[in-house]
């Protein structure tokens, strides 16, 4: 079985990045984290690789950093951890993408994420989900999530807050 690792983007990922990206936005709904978003409000546009690579490295300067999540190769989802949160956004935001669903591997993601976040000294981890997320209930909860209640977000979506403590 090929080992399953958090790792920083880079260059390197460029085509693996595109064919996520292209999957999940053919199969719509929600992309999450936010991070890996690579369209530009401001630019009416979607930005190149390079330009979101940039992206990345300016959010990592303002305390937020995002991994891949990888089997070998292939880039199987992502994960951001905020330094600091505002609780119902939390201190991390995770998807896998549509075709690897329901294996397990969120919920493995997270755990390989909560040491690193231990790391940067965040106890406990807020961590949040839509109300209707079933499957990231059960990610977090998979990983010692106490809930610990419902708050609406600015979109008005009611969302709930677990605490994980690490």
């Amino acid at each position: 079985m090929e080992e399953l690792k958090l790792v920083r983007p880079s260059m390197e990922h460029k085509r693996q990045y595109e064919e996520m990206m292209d999957e999940w936005e053919s199969f719509g709904g929600r992309l999450n984290p936010g991070a890996l978003r690579r369209y530009s409000h401001r630019q009416q546009k979607n930005v190149t690789y390079e330009e979101w690579l940039q992206w990345i490295e300016d959010d990592r300067r303002a305390g937020q950093e995002l991994y891949f999540f990888m089997k070998g190769t292939a880039i199987l989802g992502a994960i951001s951890i905020r330094h600091r949160c505002a609780e119902v956004d939390g201190h991390s935001g995770y998807g896998i993408r549509p075709s690897e669903r329901r294996k397990g591997y969120a919920a493995k993601m997270l755990s390989m994420a909560l040491p690193i976040m231990k790391g940067y000294g965040i106890d406990p981890v807020v961590i949040s989900c839509a109300k209707d997320n079933i499957g990231s209930a059960k990610t977090i909860r998979r990983n010692g999530g106490i809930y610990i209640k419902d708050a609406k977000d600015e979109d008005g979506e009611i969302r709930e807050i677990y605490h994980i403590s690490v």
